[in-house]
């Protein structure tokens, strides 16, 4: 009877020893069958904007490269992904042709971009960034007599993000006729929102061959489109304006992460020693 019981826990023993073996290969077998790397030398930018008497004579949107050039797989790569993140279609390329893709922004926001790689067997993997775009406007008129409303839209591209402020830089001048006395303007600066409220003004006096300024920040504003106006309160001389306004976003964007080769690095090192 002894030896019988030693004999069945000697294969209970033997038994669990092969199944522990079997879990335990399962466990050390579990990696990831794709290496995404991606690299990436910007992950915030500024779409510039310019007005001249109202009319738009320049646009430039932010452009951002991602680089999967050292993705790797144990199979063969199939396609790399991008996922804009403001609801554009994602955009797709053969791995076998290139391994950059390029996105374009013309609306300023935060978007959270998805970057994938799927190889021939359908196995993918993904990572996401965090991308920063704002929106400076330059805007200028010459020779006024009845300044133009600036419009400045405030609303971003997807609807995640909020703008943190809208800067205001603006500047007239009452310029000096050749050979003709000026006299001075007063004029008053005004920022309403997307239900004309008042969010900022300002009234000064300009004496002839002079500027006047003003400068403000409105944190927080709401969404939509926010008017921009110069009124000539008192006087018959007519003035130039210039507004520069930023929409700005907090500073939340993915650190770059660009690709440094093996001679750069090196330099790098032989600088710190």
């Amino acid at each position: 009877m002894g030896g019988r019981i030693r004999v069945l826990l000697l294969s209970t023993v033997l038994m669990c020893s092969m199944l522990a073996g079997c879990f335990g290969d399962d466990d050390s077998g579990e990696k990831n069958l794709i290496d995404l790397v991606v690299h990436y030398d910007a992950t915030n930018g500024t779409i510039q904007q310019s007005f001249i008497g109202g009319s738009q004579i320049s646009f430039t949107g932010v452009t951002f490269s991602f680089d999967f050039a050292r993705t790797t797989s144990d199979y063969g790569l199939e396609t790399f992904t991008l996922d804009p993140g403001d609801g554009r279609p994602v955009i797709s390329i053969d791995a076998s042709e290139s391994a950059n893709i390029d996105v374009e922004y013309q609306i300023h926001g935060m978007y959270t971009v998805i970057l994938a790689a799927t190889d021939i067997n359908d196995n993918t993997a993904n990572q996401t960034v965090m991308l920063r775009v704002e929106h400076s406007i330059e805007w200028s008129e010459a020779n006024s007599a009845d300044p133009d409303t600036m419009e400045i839209n405030t609303t971003p591209g997807n609807e995640a993000s909020s703008p943190k402020q809208v800067i205001v830089d603006s500047v007239v001048e009452n310029p000096s006729i050749f050979g003709t006395p000026g006299s001075p303007v007063t004029v008053t600066w005004k920022l309403t929102d997307t239900d004309s409220n008042s969010k900022g003004t300002s009234t000064q006096q300009i004496p002839d061959g002079q500027s006047g300024t003003w400068d403000f920040d409105l944190n927080f504003p709401d969404l939509g489109i926010h008017d921009l106006t110069v009124t000539i309160d008192q006087g018959n001389d007519r003035v130039n304006i210039n507004h520069v306004v930023d929409i700005l976003y907090e500073q939340e964007e993915s650190s770059p992460n660009p690709f440094e080769s093996n001679d750069e690095t090196e330099e790098d090192n032989s600088e710190s020693e």
